[in-house]
């Protein structure tokens, strides 16, 4: 089964979505729509990561625009990254303004300052996370639970369902995604996206993703 691993920039203050790829050094990210393979050798990661790998569980609080050392980026690195080797996911919990919490098991995390003017020295302005449910149903109901979470559009969830169940059409794009669905958190900006990617070599090779992107200008106040 491969992984796809979809990033998504935005310039500061503004809702312009484009994909770019995780700079990671030596890491392998393959997933829904493409790949990113590196130079076969991973940068030592910062002791944050290690730590949340190892225990299996991470806590990250954006109840205000998070430093570099809360985010676990290490000096110099324009992004850092929580992925095991082996894709297995681990717990992490969220800490949200208006007293929200987000709870998932993830397999990718990412904060990222790509964003900023040195992207090697400011705080991160962006934080990905990857969720994989079991089943296109359970993907269904992932997204059906965060729109009632946080006030999104439930058509084009149940459209998008409706869709990736069915057989897709021979010359149809094999991924079927929901449109990304946005709202605000306080000072972040969510956006919420559903992929699934039926079968291809056997039966229960489907993949179910969902994407969580938190944008937000590291300085709210300037």
């Amino acid at each position: 089964m491969t992984h796809t691993v979809e990033r998504v920039r935005r310039s500061r203050g503004r809702a312009v979505k484009a994909a770019a790829a995780v700079t990671a050094a030596g890491v392998v990210l393959m997933g829904l729509g493409g790949c990113k393979v590196g130079t076969g050798q991973r940068e030592p990661a910062s002791t944050k990561v290690k730590e949340v790998l190892d225990s299996g569980q991470g806590r990250f609080d954006l109840t205000r625009p998070p430093s570099r050392d809360e985010a676990g980026m290490p000096a110099g690195r324009t992004d850092v990254t929580y992925e095991r080797e082996d894709h297995t996911p681990f717990r992490v919990r969220v800490a949200l303004p208006e007293g929200k919490e987000l709870t998932l098991d993830a397999r990718l995390v990412t904060f990222d300052a790509m964003a900023e003017a040195d992207p090697k020295t400011a705080p991160p302005s962006t934080m990905d996370i990857h969720h994989y449910p079991a089943t296109l149903a359970a993907g269904r109901d992932h997204l059906l639970a965060a729109a009632k979470e946080y006030g999104l559009d439930t058509k084009p969830i149940l459209e998008w369902y409706e869709e990736a169940a069915d057989p897709r059409p021979v010359q149809a794009p094999s991924t079927v995604r929901t449109p990304w669905l946005a709202t605000k958190v306080g000072y972040l900006r969510l956006e919420v996206q559903g992929r699934y990617k039926p079968p291809v070599d056997a039966a229960g090779s489907d993949q179910t993703v969902v994407h969580y992107l938190f944008t937000w200008d590291p300085d709210p106040n300037a």
